[in-house]
């Protein structure tokens, strides 16, 4: 008896950090999601133009922080948390990160899917584009640039870690040159700082060149 009341204070404890028995974590705070978003210390070189930040999807809403694609809205569908950050580099192209948040992974798997169209939809031309073993889930696709300007770029990748999912944007102006193997690179850095969270860890992960 004293054992089982020992193990039941210590899963009360624990409540926070993870769901007791389920094997699922709990979901990222607002704080833990940005502290996800790559930044300059993630990018060395590279300078920020859009600072991480991210909140609940209500309130990324009202001040207009919010990025959510497709009709109705569909790409935000059962989202809590959604943030951003950028950054570019001289001769370099832009980068955009964004992070999404859910109850559960299974609530991020069942929505990973109309995520990926929505989003995948802005890219003129698209085609798709291998990324290997990144995450739970990933998908990616190279086409042009958001501005449709001949000679630009645009690649896109998405990857999904347990209950967030994230996709990259990497744009490059004409006689900007890029590679979809580098889009590819960048996003892993990305799931990986959110794989660190997941373990508990500060992320670290950056980019090497």
């Amino acid at each position: 008896m004293p054992a089982r009341r020992t193990a039941a204070a210590l899963c009360a404890s624990l409540a926070l950090l993870t769901s007791c028995g389920s094997g699922d974590a709990a979901p990222l705070s607002a704080k833990q999601a940005e502290a996800v978003l790559p930044d300059a210390e993630a990018l060395p070189g590279w300078k920020v133009y859009l600072d991480p930040a991210a909140y609940p999807l209500k309130k990324a809403q009202s001040i207009g922080a919010s990025r959510c694609q497709g009709e109705g809205q569909i790409s935000c569908a059962h989202v809590q948390i959604v943030g951003a950050s950028g950054l570019r580099h001289q001769g370099e192209p832009e980068l955009s990160f964004f992070i999404q948040t859910y109850e559960d992974s299974d609530a991020a798997k069942s929505a990973y899917p109309a995520v990926w169209k929505a989003w995948s939809a802005l890219v003129p031309e698209a085609r798709a584009v291998g990324v290997g073993d990144l995450g739970e889930q990933s998908d990616a696709v190279t086409g042009w640039g958001a501005s449709g300007a001949e000679g630009s770029k645009g690649t896109l990748v998405q990857i999904r870690v347990g209950d967030v999912i994230m996709l990259t944007s990497v744009e490059a102006l004409p006689h900007v040159r890029t590679t979809d193997a580098f889009a590819v690179k960048v996003a892993g850095v990305f799931a990986k700082r959110a794989e660190q969270v997941r373990d508990g860890k500060t992320p670290s992960a950056a980019l090497k060149e």
